[in-house]
């Protein structure tokens, strides 16, 4: 049979167990628009991100009308997001990469493949940048910024109806950096330290804030091909998805500076951003 011989695929998409009580507490302390957690158990401690993935494709296809403009960021979060957008055709839906890419992060999580993914998902069209996520100078960034391709690009942030993100956190000796703005390779050990040293906790798409959600290093920002800090302000639904408590402190800061007004993430996560809080 078709089925047997793998030709039809029947998936059923289950929606992981809710924690609506660590939910509504993350909604009431940081005034959220949205908040949705992915209940914890014992035994998945160890893989939340496909549990909190799995939400957030349910969450955010029941934000997408039939006319949107959604921005997308990269990294390993949003990959595993992009997989879990159930399939529609969407011809008026236009896919807008945030920020330029990086050849270090590897394919699947880069920026334009994020894109083009979720455009493919949607039925969607996309508008690549086809451009690194950080150059020399700012004099070298406006230039690109002139640039026709680019700037068709970069001209649909005005527009965007919905931005899609993930939160970044910083360096704090674990080996692994939770964050694709270290991973990419673009900030060098000296950049890392100074952002560090200025107080930065996490990154939302390519900018650094610190703990009270002050975007910090003004400096460094001005040499990324990205969406600005108030391209993202405007953008009426910025969904963060995150997950593990090691970035409780980083969702923590991302959700004081106002810009993420959605956020999905686990519930052990979730637990920590209010423990400390």
């Amino acid at each position: 049979s078709a089925l047997a011989g793998g030709l039809v695929r029947i998936e059923f998409r289950d929606i992981p167990t809710e924690d609506r009580a660590v939910a509504a507490a993350l909604e009431e302390r940081y005034r959220l628009d949205l908040c949705a957690v992915a209940a914890s158990e014992p035994e998945e401690a160890g893989a939340p991100l496909a549990h909190v993935a799995r939400l957030a494709g349910a969450v955010i296809d029941g934000l997408i009308g039939p006319s949107e403009g959604i921005g997308i960021a990269w990294g390993s979060t949003m990959a595993a997001v992009v997989r879990e957008i159930p399939v529609r055709s969407a011809a008026a839906i236009e896919v807008v990469q945030l920020a330029g890419s990086s050849s270090r992060l590897g394919r699947e999580r880069d920026a334009g493949q994020l894109a083009r993914s979720l455009a493919d998902r949607l039925g969607a069209t996309d508008h690549p940048i086809y451009a690194p996520a950080f150059v020399a100078s700012r004099e070298l960034r406006e230039s690109l910024a002139r640039d026709p391709e680019i700037a068709r690009a970069m001209d649909r942030f005005d527009a965007l109806t919905l931005a899609i993100v993930g939160i970044g956190a910083m360096p704090d000796g674990s080996p692994v950096a939770a964050s694709s703005l270290i991973r990419s390779g673009v900030l060098d050990d000296a950049e890392v330290a100074r952002l560090v040293a200025a107080g930065a906790i996490g990154d939302l798409v390519v900018h650094p804030f610190d703990a009270e959600g002050r975007f910090v290093a003004t400096d460094l920002t001005d040499r990324a091909v990205a969406i600005s800090v108030d391209g993202l302000r405007r953008v009426p639904r910025v969904v963060a998805v995150a997950t593990g408590p090691a970035k409780a402190a980083a969702i923590r800061g991302a959700l004081a500076s106002g810009v993420v007004r959605m956020l999905v993430t686990d519930a052990a996560t979730g637990r920590a951003v209010l423990g400390d809080a």
